[in-house]
């Protein structure tokens, strides 16, 4: 079995084009922040929905990684009405 390293960035390294490899890499990364911090509160879905406002069915979606159905302003106001704060930041 050959043992490829990644480039840091596995969307690209299954073979998405850059630009479409960035966004699902920042999805994934939201997703995984807003599922941590939901799951650090322990707040039960109908709770979470409440706070996230979304539905219930979006927070069981987000809570099994169905990156699909979460655009990134998606995301974002999602964790803005949790009180977190969101920062973007442009590497060169």
């Amino acid at each position: 079995m050959e043992i490829t390293k990644s480039c840091g960035n596995v969307f690209l390294d299954l073979g998405f084009k850059p630009a479409i490899a960035e966004n699902l890499r920042m999805r994934a990364d939201l997703m995984i922040e807003l599922r941590d911090y939901l799951k650090q509160i322990k707040l039960s879905p109908p709770q979470a929905a409440k706070r996230l406002g979304v539905r219930e069915t979006t927070v069981k979606k987000l809570l099994q990684g169905k990156i699909g159905v979460f655009p990134v302003d998606k995301l974002i106001k999602m964790m803005v009405n949790a009180g977190l704060k969101v920062e973007v930041k442009v590497v060169k």
